[in-house]
């Protein structure tokens, strides 16, 4: 009897398990603080049936599946084949924050008077970066760095992207996803690229649903961009944008579905954040970026210690035994109190 021969998988089957593992390991290496890789946007080639096997892979990984589902950041794009990892970087994340605050105070104070527009805007909220998976329809998953949501809508109005180098190219990409994805209900894609080669410049893009009429004469939905000069907020070389008129602007009704806004002319109320202040933004950003990474923040001058010490961690066994011996105890405590509480 002969033994049977080894059998090779064919290239391409090899070649998706090598990604799919690739992968695996980058992110089970991020987990444990082990990742030698410090890039904010890392992406790798992955069709959607390989992201099918990896999202297999990962939930069948019990502390794998948790990292996955509830602490990396990362994006499926189907349409161009990528899975992105995400690292918010320092700078991403000041100028985000202060974008998000300035749009929240603005909310805040349209809902401290009356009427519709106060009611409207009392429901918009901002909370972190909430995962948009539309991966059912095709349309891929995505962490934005920052999102806009009716408390009664599914989807939010807007998201907002902060983007460098690596990350502009996949930007059009996560547009459409999140408009098409959500059936239009996402308003407003709003992104602020910030890192040009060789170049000072930082440009505002802006997504929106748009239906159009394709050669059959049928409706279709598409995002649709819009690029002018007056979204520059920053030149080549370091200076703001003049322009007064220039810089991000919004409807309060962009914040949620038209099914909740109604028609065009409620909640109209502007919401604006001039170029000159997106300059300021970036440009304290970049400074203070500048003075963490130079270790020139102010710190203690005093240290009343002699040395740290840290906490002492109780073996997984103990810690198991002791939470144990407490279940009797809190068992023998609810009894007695039902039977004092017992009128018969």
């Amino acid at each position: 009897m002969h033994p049977s021969p080894t059998v090779t998988p064919p290239p391409t089957v090899k070649k998706s398990l090598d990604t799919i593992a690739r992968i695996v390991a980058e992110i089970e290496a991020r987990r444990t603080g082990c990742s030698s890789s410090n890039e904010p946007w890392v992406s790798y080639p992955l069709s959607e049936g390989q992201y099918a096997e990896f999202k297999q892979r990962a939930q069948s990984d019990a502390s794998l599946k948790d990292y996955v589902n509830q602490k990396l950041r990362h994006d499926f794009i189907p349409s161009a084949g990528r899975l992105v990892l995400r690292i918010p970087t320092q700078l991403n994340e000041w100028v985000i924050s202060s974008v998000v605050k300035e749009v929240s105070r603005q909310l805040r104070v349209i809902g401290a008077g009356d009427g519709a527009s106060a009611a409207f805007a009392r429901a918009v909220v901002s909370r972190g970066s909430p995962t948009l998976d539309f991966t059912d329809t095709g349309y891929g998953r995505h962490d934005p760095d920052a999102q806009f949501r009716h408390l009664d809508a599914q989807y939010p109005g807007v998201v907002i992207e902060v983007s460098y180098l690596q990350k502009q190219k996949y930007m059009p990409y996560i547009a459409e996803d999140c408009i098409l994805g959500s059936d239009g209900d996402t308003r407003r894609f709003i992104c602020l690229d910030i890192d040009y080669p060789n170049s000072k410049k930082a440009v505002m893009s802006s997504w929106e649903p748009s239906v159009v009429l394709n050669a059959a004469g049928e409706p279709e939905l598409t995002a649709q961009q819009t690029i002018v000069d007056m979204q520059i907020f920053r030149d080549e070389d370091g200076n703001p944008n003049p322009d007064e008129d220039a810089g991000l602007t919004l409807q309060l009704r962009d914040f949620a579905t038209e099914t909740l806004s109604g028609h065009d002319d409620l909640y109209a109320d502007p919401i604006r954040i001039p170029a000159s202040t997106l300059y300021y933004y970036l440009v304290e950003a970049e400074k203070n970026v500048a003075k963490l990474k130079q270790g020139q923040g102010v710190v203690r001058e005093t240290k009343p210690w002699v040395r740290k010490r840290r906490r002492q961690e109780t073996p997984p066994e103990e810690l198991h035994d002791s939470r144990e011996a407490k279940f009797p105890k809190i068992e023998e405590s609810v009894m007695a109190q039902a039977e004092k509480d017992d009128p018969s």
